[in-house]
């Protein structure tokens, strides 16, 4: 083989080979992509899994259970709201007759230690966004009062 053909092989060699790379890099970087979002997804639902509204915003009664259930929420507060699992040393899973009524809130997210919610508790919330964390039909009712809410089961 003369020194023009070998050079021409040679760059028609190394042309091939970084065209491979390039797809099976970016076949690699794709899939990569997908496992990556997937972990961005599932670390963002544990972050909102751990987020509470301060507790200071919340009024308590004891339920027949021995739990706390949330009877009033200071209109003061955040419009977003996340209900905390624990209350005054309390396990939260109820939200009573009218306890986010007429407080303009945005959106709320209740996670699985709720297990009762009155008819009346949103009244008055226009619009609001719930997003809850158990399965659908867990929580009997919705959207509890609210008017144009919506309501995503997680």
């Amino acid at each position: 083989m003369n020194k023009k053909g070998f050079i021409t092989s040679a760059l028609l060699y190394g042309i091939l080979s970084l065209f491979l790379l390039l797809v099976l890099g970016t076949v690699s970087i794709l899939g990569n992509r997908k496992l990556a979002n997937d972990k961005i997804k599932e670390s963002a639902l544990d972050d909102v899994q751990n987020l509470t509204t301060n507790p200071d915003c919340f009024t308590t009664t004891s339920n027949s259970r021995g739990n706390a259930t949330i009877t009033g929420y200071d209109a003061t507060c955040d419009k977003t709201v996340f209900i905390p699992d624990i209350l005054n040393g309390q396990m939260v899973d109820a939200i009573g007759a009218g306890a986010f009524s007429n407080k303009n809130l945005i959106n709320i997210t209740i996670k699985s230690n709720i297990i009762e919610i009155d008819n009346t508790a949103f009244n008055g919330n226009d619009g609001i966004v719930f997003y809850i964390k158990t399965p659908n039909g867990q929580i009997s009712g919705n959207p509890w009062g609210a008017t144009n809410a919506t309501v995503h089961w997680d």
